[in-house]
């Protein structure tokens, strides 16, 4: 059978969708199968990389794709970390939809699916039956007996798991104890419909019930419509759509024909699917505008209550509860806060919240019968979260209470799992029977390699690491063919995963014995393609190396792998009072690693410095395996050789482990934003506050597109219309004396034509302000499918005039530029927004970078402030530095790396330069939108 290539079946991928993905990395740690693998064709921006690659036909519809497609849990965690708003869940099923076709499941895999999926959940009466087998078994003394026996132990170890924690089968479900209309109680202000559902109404019809009850106590009667179906969440997850089709069809016309005004679910993955039923019909005329107007009458029990004010319970009941946040629920509806508050209000109830409490549970529809090691592994951490000592997980999803049920089981843990409207619903009970009810809840590697390989390199790989440390195929590569800097690609060799200095060191001696060059890579959330291949370098993946090793209070020290995330450092430390200074925008995905590599800074880098302010030592691999140590804890006169291998971005070696520096948090924190009408102004604020002696520990400004395009982002603050420059303003120190720096601060931006200028109200709006700039790069997404940001620096006092030196090279160039930078240590992000798919705007882009480099030069400046030279910058060097400066740069290189085998081609200018991308030439590397 011929490979299928690009996407011949109807509803493929909309290149609209993946072309506002700009690569950022900001989805990195939200998604659970790239926390668990750090592989980066399993998180998100990897697979939609690879989807946009299968579209553009540099892969075909088979394995290759079908494996990342289909790990995915489609949890959405990715939508919500995403500031550009990409639809990966959406981008995901077409994609499924498609290999579906292309790949039809075959054998007892495929036999199962269709049985369950075609002939068993669309049909409600076979799934009743199957229900009643399932309660036979459990009280016939089948299940007694299959467990006295040992029988079970022929079951794979998740689906014993799964039998274990099945509640009892009620005896018959609840569509057929519940009536057709059940009325309100008091006055009737809705009239809604309830999906009953395909496991909620065989399993858990008791949810039903309890759902049922609060919703007429609280005005609303209830229809249980007659022809209601399988809601077709399960089908699309698998990639059969046309089935998803006609049950979504079934469902449209049950629920419009009786009339309501809501169609209330609570289960968050049937919610989710059935609100994007408009989406799913998008390309059937005839149901195009029902399904539209169906999926806008969908909402969660949670939500509606929350939204029409519910009743708050008078009955008590008694104990502690966590809260689980079902993917699509949180991440899908976006329902996150209606279901605390309902738990909040039950009296004699306290919510303890769960740590990570929106992380996937591993449930995923049949997620975890499909791959049972992955949905283990992150059940295992689910149950680890858990609060101790709480009386309930209450959750808002039947297949997470099957999930997390077996989890806590398997513990021997005693926390009784509910669905968040059964508390509520015990509460209304015990204001009517206190004593009866109270009872009652008690109770209650084989495969064709790339074509780069070397005879026998990738078996020695796999000897030195193991099989699951080495990736070699062409469709696991292309994740790896760039960093977040995308105008220059290309594959790498193979991809290793070492997990500590050893294993490194043997990595890099046996690519020094063979002279293949290696790049070393952390989260690959690098702006100038420093962990970019050339094309066949073996990339070392630092990111399993990712342990925080020791911490040191009292010396304020902590010693970790390159491979730990940034953010999850003061984390780590925050409750003892301590953090990391270093904060760089893209914190929650950039590891340590790479911000030694490039010597990142960050908001907050005007008073506390940079990286290599904050590195005391360093374990190193050299580039011909030599391990040696540089500074550390008892550190020695001479040369400093920490300093120069932080921002040597990986030419030297690799590092493997780094003590850094730990700061005490400061007694007080306040922020400052000032509005203003004129970037000008703006820019001489800036000035006039460190001229005034005021030291900030941040100072960010971000001019009218920026600000436009946050605004359309995840954290829109409202900023008022015709604003041309925001100010943030962040003080800290002791308390007593930061009411006067605000003070002043203020009058300085007063004399600067302010609009307006004030200090946060709350600790919330802080924060808000803060998440609204740290996204800015990610949210440029919203306005353009490209972008190209630079990292020059000026003096604070040429401000003004580099700025309205860069509005006339975009207007030169025709392309825009958003400006969002570090103010107050005049550190410039100007944001080159472009089109790759118009002819021309790609080069004219480069050139506006390139000449924005060289005002930022020319006024006393340099080439970048935090996001390294990389690839992008190699040949702007010479704007900085004269020939023979060049040469002894390389010359002190060559100490280190005198092979040039260890991130070879980076930093340092190369005869030629070759950044000419072609978006839609299957023999060059395709521009990431």
């Amino acid at each position: 059978m011929a490979a299928v290539t690009g996407y011949p079946y109807p509803d493929p991928p909309d290149e609209e969708k993946w072309s506002v993905c700009i690569h950022c990395g900001m989805c990195l740690d939200a998604c659970p199968t790239y926390q668990v693998e750090k592989l980066e064709h399993q998180s998100p921006r990897g697979r939609v990389h690879l989807i946009k690659a299968a579209g553009e036909g540099r892969i075909a519809l088979d394995e290759g794709l079908y494996d990342p497609v289909f790990q995915c849990l489609d949890c959405r965690a990715c939508e919500t970390a995403c500031p550009s708003g990409v639809q990966v869940g959406s981008l995901i099923e077409a994609a499924r939809g498609q290999l579906y076709q292309a790949m039809p499941p075959r054998g007892w895999k495929g036999m199962v699916g269709r049985l369950f999926l075609r002939h068993i959940f669309p049909h409600p009466k076979r799934l009743h039956f199957l229900g009643k087998l399932l309660r036979f078994y459990q009280r016939s003394g089948l299940q007694a007996a299959a467990r006295k026996l040992g029988l079970l132990s022929l079951l794979p170890g998740h689906l014993r798991g799964m039998e274990a924690a099945l509640p009892e089968i009620p005896e018959s479900p609840s569509r057929k104890r519940l009536p057709k209309v059940s009325p309100a109680r008091g006055e009737r202000k809705y009239r809604v419909a309830l999906l009953t559902g395909c496991v909620m109404d065989v399993v858990y019809g008791g949810v039903n019930e309890a759902t049922v009850r609060v919703l007429t106590r609280n005005g609303c009667e209830v229809v249980i419509p007659e022809g209601q179906r399988c809601c077709g969440a399960l089908q699309v997850h698998a990639g059969d759509r046309e089935t998803a089709k006609k049950l979504a069809r079934q469902n449209i016309d049950a629920f419009l024909e009786a009339g309501v005004d809501r169609v209330i679910v609570n289960a968050a993955g049937c919610g989710s699917a059935m609100q994007e039923y408009g989406e799913l019909l998008a390309g059937d005329p005839e149901y195009r505008e029902k399904a539209a107007r169906f999926a806008a009458m969908v909402q969660d029990v949670s939500a509606f209550l929350d939204e029409i004010g519910y009743e708050p319970p008078s009955g008590r009941v008694e104990g502690t509860v966590t809260y689980h946040e079902a993917c699509h629920l949180a991440h899908g509806q976006r329902v996150r806060q209606q279901p605390r508050k309902l738990l909040k209000s039950v009296p004699g109830l306290t919510l303890v919240e769960m740590p990570d409490a929106a992380r996937c549970c591993g449930s995923a529809g049949v997620y975890n019968l499909t791959h049972p090691d992955m949905a283990g592994r992150l059940l295992e951490k689910k149950v680890d979260d858990i609060p101790e000592g709480v009386d309930y997980v209450a959750m808002g999803n039947p297949g997470c209470m099957l999930q997390i049920a077996m989890g806590i089981r398997k513990r021997g843990g005693r926390e009784r799992v509910v669905h968040t409207v059964e508390l509520l619903d015990e509460a209304y009970r015990r204001e009517e029977a206190p004593e009866e009810e109270a009872a009652a809840v008690a109770e209650a590697p084989a495969g064709a390699v790339s074509e780069v390989r070397d005879e026998g390199l990738i078996e020695e790989l796999i000897r030195l690491l193991g099989k699951d440390a080495v990736l070699f195929k062409k469709e696991d590569l292309l994740a790896y063919e760039c960093d977040a800097y995308t105008l220059e690609k290309a594959l790498p060799r193979a991809v290793v995963f070492p997990r500590n200095t050893e294993e490194t060191a043997a990595v890099v001696r046996l690519l020094n014995r063979r002279k293949i060059p290696f790049i070393p890579r952390g989260a690959g959330t690098g702006l100038s393609g420093g962990a970019t291949p050339r094309g066949g370098e073996v990339i070392i993946s630092l990111a399993r190396m990712n342990r925080l090793l020791s911490v040191d209070l009292p010396n304020r020290r902590a010693v970790i792998q390159p491979g730990y995330i940034n953010l999850h450092l003061t984390q780590a430390v925050a409750d003892q009072g301590y953090y990391y200074a270093p904060d760089p925008s893209s914190q929650q995905a950039c590891t340590i690693g790479g911000n030694v590599g490039e010597n990142a800074g960050g908001a907050h880098c005007l008073k506390y410095g940079v990286t290599t302010n904050h590195v005391l030592g360093l374990k190193v691999v050299l580039p011909d395996g030599e391990v040696t140590e540089l500074g550390g804890l008892p550190d020695t006169p001479g040369y400093d050789l920490v300093g120069l291998f932080v921002g040597s971005e990986g030419t030297m070696g690799i590092v493997t482990e780094i003590t850094v520096r730990l700061m005490k948090q400061p007694e007080g924190v306040r922020t400052v934003l000032a509005l203003f009408d004129r970037v000008e102004d703006a820019s001489e604020a800036v000035s006039d506050i460190i001229a005034a002696g005021i030291l900030p520990a941040a100072l960010e400004m971000m001019d009218a597109l920026a600000i436009e395009a946050v605004e359309k982002g995840t954290f829109p603050v409202g900023y008022p219309e015709g604003v041309e420059a925001v100010l943030l303003v962040d003080v800290d120190g002791v308390e007593a004396g930061l009411e006067e720096q605000i003070r002043r601060i203020v009058e300085v931006c007063r004399k600067h034509r302010v609009r307006e200028v004030r200090p946060a109200a709350s600790e919330e709006e802080r924060a808000r302000w803060w998440a609204n700039r740290k996204t800015a790069f990610g949210a440029v997404g919203t306005l353009s499918p490209d972008y190209l940001v630079q990292d020059g620096v000026i003096p604070r006092s040429r401000l003004p005039e580099v700025l309205a030196r860069i509005a006339e090279i975009g207007k030169e160039k025709g392309v825009r530029i958003a400006n969002v930078f570090h103010a107050g240590d005049g550190n410039l992000h100007p944001l080159i927004l472009f089109d790759s798919r118009v002819p021309g705007e790609t080069e004219r882009a480069v050139q506006a970078g390139s000449a924005i480099l060289k005002v930022c030069v020319d006024a006393g400046g340099s080439i970048t402030g935090e996001h390294g030279v990389g690839l992008e910058k190699r040949e702007e060097m010479k704007y900085l530095w004269t020939e023979e400066e060049l040469e002894v740069q390389h010359a002190v290189r060559e100490v280190f790396n005198p092979e040039d085998l260890c991130n070879p081609g980076k930093m340092l200018p190369r005869p030629a330069r070759c950044a000419e991308v072609k978006r839609h030439s299957k023999d060059s590397a395709s521009q990431q939108k």
